[in-house]
């Protein structure tokens, strides 16, 4: 059997283990101190837990396994969660959706293929916009100066006609604008302005996008 406790665990030799200043006099570190004065409490309500773990299980029983071209069917088992869809938005079935009640998807939207959709915000998708296979849509972070790191939660837009490349990460608050393009593996983290081409690590504007055909904004 495995100790209950790691004080029950056999002392580890750590020796032959110089620290990464390279001064093997250094005294060593202590790993069964605690870092935090508290642990972290759950921060959702039992009914937000319940919903969630409902829709997992709808999740992995009816929407993973459908057809990909049964876009009518997973429409329909998000808005029995609460999602706002229009009748021609997309969704693949390896798509994950963190809580069905806090997206909306505009005309023609697409959330592609393995896209992680962490929704724990509202997250807006607006019309024409294409979300790349394996996108993450992060709509919460967590406060790291608390010693709870409670979970902090936003909100995120993505403004018709533009394009999410694949495996970017967008994260709370931000709002891309009107047929903006993010690059593949970008991180974006501030709002993007619209037509402007970003990419990077931090995400950085590299052209404006030539769309002239552009209809106009009503």
């Amino acid at each position: 059997m495995y100790p209950e406790t790691a004080e029950q665990w056999p002392p580890l030799n750590i020796d032959s283990v110089v620290p990464l200043n390279g001064n093997s006099s250094s005294p060593p570190m202590s790993l069964s101190s605690s870092f935090y004065p508290q642990r972290p409490q759950a921060q959702f309500d039992r009914c937000n837990r319940f919903k969630r773990a409902l829709w997992s299980l709808v999740w992995l029983c009816l929407f993973r396994p459908s057809p990909r071209i049964a876009f009518a069917w997973r429409r329909g088992l998000l808005r029995l969660f609460g999602a706002r869809l229009a009748a021609t938005a997309q969704v693949y079935p390896s798509t994950r959706v963190w809580a069905p009640w806090n997206l909306a998807m505009h005309a023609h939207a697409v959330l592609g293929e393995s896209v992680d959709c962490q929704s724990v915000g509202l997250i807006e998708i607006g019309a024409d916009v294409a979300v790349s296979q394996y996108v993450h849509l992060c709509a919460a972070s967590h406060a790291i100066d608390s010693p709870d790191h409670a979970t902090t939660i936003g909100t995120i837009r993505l403004e018709p006609g533009c394009w999410v490349f694949a495996g970017a990460f967008i994260g709370p608050n931000v709002t891309v604008g009107r047929g903006a393009v993010v690059g593949a593996r970008s991180v974006v983290v501030q709002s993007v302005p619209a037509l402007q081409v970003v990419a990077g690590n931090p995400a950085k504007c590299i052209r404006q996008r030539a769309a002239e055909w552009a209809l106009p904004i009503h």
